[in-house]
């Protein structure tokens, strides 16, 4: 077994979590939780219409301190209820 094969074997070991990685619901780029700009970008709203549904408790949100947080999977269902049947 010569170093070619073994440097072989790494890229294809490699090649395939990069493939499992890409294919995954949760990447880097798509953070579960996070602040307003979330909110924002999944709901397509302004930032103070969501605070003001904030206030009335009328989306889904977490408070620790003045910081608000936010999570996409909660937003995204938050969205589905809301679809109305055609």
């Amino acid at each position: 077994m010569g170093i070619a094969h073994i440097l072989d074997e790494f890229r294809n070991i490699v090649r395939q979590e990069l493939a499992a990685l890409q294919q995954s619901p949760f990447t880097a780029s798509t953070d579960a939780v996070s602040g307003i700009d979330l909110a924002v970008e999944i709901t397509r709203l302004s930032k103070s219409r969501i605070y003001a549904l904030v206030q009335q408790r009328g989306i889904p949100h977490s408070k620790r301190g003045n910081k608000l947080y936010f999570n996409r999977l909660d937003l995204l269902a938050w969205v589905e209820e809301g679809k109305r049947q055609a």
